[in-house]
């Protein structure tokens, strides 16, 4: 059974060319300018300070880089997180004798956006979390205090938000009076506070410097995000269509049978540790911005972990135990079948020409992507939003956005840089002018006829492939 769920999670990374995994090029990307700078080649980068958060995922993701070509460790780094997500709510599970069938009910919950954005650096922190919720069920003493304090400082370097709700949930947790002793309960905490009022000054200063947008920005208030709809997307949020609503229906409805069949006993058979961590995850969903200090999705990230939480924490219904497990691989593999489709159905379609294009280029070119699609018709969001910085982690050629801008990389500027000009026209290429491509003498442009007809004509393009496929390398006029 758990050979099946996890084959299952997995084969989808492994049936495209390029996984549609937003950010995932720009943190491969970080990998070879990390390469870069520890030989030398870039001076103007340094490797980013031992005290930063946000890092931890990036000593993964180099040690596949050690073994494998580049689009390989991003698949095998995808799927690490992806089993790390199974594993993390399985330890829960096993040693907090929880019941297998909800876990098995929520495994489709890992097929969710914070995988579709490649947002790798909060992923690495959900099994962490899951270690620290454990390291805090102990008994108390110095055993328990080492653990606490040494996965706490993992949950930092994993994420900082995961440190801080980490902080936040040991803090209900003794106004709730489950903790026994406060002081017991906080002062493992204290080190890795040291490290992130170090860190996060600096941080401030540098984002600030480099023209990051650092306000908060509300989309939807609370009532508001009780829709259906974005409820769905927040849960899941990756596969057009009606399949999310429906899975997260029946999650909703499964959660509601347990507790009217087992209303009677649902204080003994509930775990309150787990339950008050998913309310307080929950919670986080429902009242935080959804943008903050430029992290995108800062109250959505949290809705598929509380609800895995959610599910750990009640009791399955009053049902025989092999529905439930019948029902959860179920759902686990009509997901699978499901994302397979729809990313073959992408990667067949909207993925044209794409590594034909970046196989053209050379380390000297300079590159200026143009994502002139704005989505998919098959996935939800922008999958081909950062793909141009393949051309960075492929070919070694510098593009007109990294990461690295937003210093919780690997890699950090070695003195403040001018506020990059073209950092907006990420999201809005039809902006796009010919001034902005000076410096340049490659452009990658996704799009269809019209888009790439505009391009080329504005900008004043010469085309270097095919001029059918939906991905193109153009020339600059006048350049190599």
């Amino acid at each position: 059974m758990g050979f099946i769920v996890l084959f299952a999670v997995a084969c989808p990374f492994w049936v495209v060319s390029v996984p549609p995994s937003t950010d995932l090029p720009q943190h491969l990307s970080q990998i070879f300018l990390l390469e870069e700078a520890l030989a030398g080649g870039r001076p103007d980068l340094i490797p980013t300070p031992w005290y930063y958060a946000n890092t931890l995922v990036y000593w993964l993701i180099y040690g596949f880089w050690q073994i494998a070509d580049p689009l390989t460790a991003g698949r095998l780094t995808l799927s690490a997180l992806a089993t790390g997500w199974l594993l993390g709510s399985y330890a829960l599970v096993r040693l907090r004798r929880r019941h297998i069938e909800n876990w098995l009910i929520g495994v489709p919950l890992v097929f969710n956006f914070l995988f579709y954005w490649g947002l790798v650096n909060f992923l690495s922190g959900w099994p962490v979390f899951c270690l620290f919720i454990l390291a805090t069920s102990g008994r108390p003493g110095r055993r328990q205090m080492l653990l606490m304090a040494g996965t706490a400082c993992l949950l930092y370097y994993a994420h900082a938000l995961w440190f801080l709700m980490a902080n936040l949930w040991l803090i209900a947790r003794i106004v709730g009076r489950q903790a026994r002793s406060w002081h017991l309960s906080l002062l493992p905490m204290l080190p890795t506070w040291v490290l992130a009022c170090i860190w996060y000054p600096m941080l401030t200063a540098a984002r600030r410097g480099s023209g990051v947008e650092t306000g908060e920005y509300w989309g939807r208030v609370a009532l508001e995000r009780l829709d259906l709809n974005y409820l769905a997307n927040a849960a899941q949020g990756g596969l057009q269509g009606s399949l999310e609503p429906t899975y997260l229906l029946i999650l909703v409805g499964w959660m509601v049978v347990a507790v009217v069949t087992r209303w009677r006993r649902i204080d003994d058979e509930a775990d309150r540790p787990l339950l008050l961590a998913a309310l307080v995850l929950i919670l986080a969903f429902w009242v935080l911005p959804e943008k903050y200090m430029n992290t995108i999705f800062f109250n959505e990230r949290w809705l598929p972990c509380g609800l895995t939480l959610l599910l750990l924490a009640l009791p399955p219904p009053r049902v025989p135990r092999l529905y439930g497990l019948t029902v959860g691989i179920a759902l686990t593999v009509i997901f699978s079948l499901a994302t397979i489709k729809s990313w073959r159905a992408w990667d067949e379609e909207e993925m044209g020409g794409f590594l034909a294009a970046v196989g053209q280029l050379r380390q000297e070119d300079r590159v200026f992507g143009m994502e002139m699609v704005g989505g998919s018709t098959f996935i939800k969001g922008r999958p081909g939003l950062q793909l141009s910085s393949y051309a960075q982690a492929l070919r070694g050629c510098d593009t007109n956005f990294s990461f690295t801008e937003h210093y919780t990389g690997i890699v950090q500027y070695r003195n403040q840089i001018p506020v990059n000009p073209t950092r907006k026209l990420i999201s809005f290429p039809y902006q796009t002018r010919p001034e902005h491509l000076v410096g340049f003498n490659r452009v990658l442009i996704n799009g269809d006829a019209d888009a790439h007809e505009f391009a080329r004509q504005r900008l004043n393009l010469e085309p270097m492939d095919d001029n059918s496929a939906t991905w193109r390398l153009y020339r600059i006029s006048g350049q190599p």
